[in-house]
């Protein structure tokens, strides 16, 4: 099996790309995309890493409400929920019975809990909504909601800088600054040698 193209570092997705690689999943993408957007949430593109390779991002702020893996078929929702989140969860009415279920069969790794939700079905979309609603009223709850102004950049690229070319040594470090105080002295001077110590009558 050929390898996505999402999972290439230097592949810049954007929608025309997104369409063909997608094929019959991007209406299901396109239909996530405008649920998430009626919540004023809109797409940032992210490097997840090697195994995910470039999906979308959902945040208020720096705060990452929700994610959508694309380089899997179907499609994957992804909803982190650390343990401020998780209290309100627990006692969280609204959420349908899809959703909880999923919230309370994903155990913790480290310190967040991260709910995968397929999106293959109406009904699974509709999960992963539930779950989104409930982080938003979770943040909400703790001051943070989404912003009425206009939305991101589509795409936001971490510039991994220039390509080391082979057998080219790297960057230089910088010149770092001489400290102000002199540092302690370990032992004794170099000048002072085991022969000069010793004819001293110390050794």
């Amino acid at each position: 099996m050929a390898k996505s193209p999402l999972k290439d570092k230097d592949f810049v997705p954007d929608d025309e790309s997104l369409k063909k690689i997608l094929g019959n999943r991007w209406p299901r993408y396109q239909e996530t995309l405008k649920k998430l957007k009626e919540r004023k949430l809109y797409p940032e593109m992210y490097w997840y890493g090697p195994s995910s390779g470039w999906a979308p991002r959902f945040c208020i702020g720096e705060v990452t409400v929700c994610g959508v893996y694309l380089a899997q078929n179907p499609l994957m929702g992804l909803v982190g929920v650390g343990d401020k989140v998780g209290a309100y969860l627990d006692k969280d009415e609204e959420l349908t019975a899809r959703a909880r279920a999923l919230y309370e069969m994903t155990p913790k790794k480290g310190p967040l809990r991260w709910i995968e939700a397929q999106l293959a079905t109406r009904g699974d979309l509709a999960a992963f909504l539930s779950l989104v609603d409930g982080k938003l009223r979770a943040l909400a709850a703790e001051g943070i909601r989404p912003s009425d102004g206009p939305p991101p950049p589509r795409i936001r690229r971490k510039d991994p800088g220039p390509k080391k070319e082979p057998g080219k040594p790297g960057r230089k470090p910088s010149k770092q600054p001489k400290p102000e105080a002199k540092p302690l002295q370990i032992g004794p001077p170099k000048k002072f040698t085991p022969e000069v110590i010793t004819a001293a009558g110390r050794g």
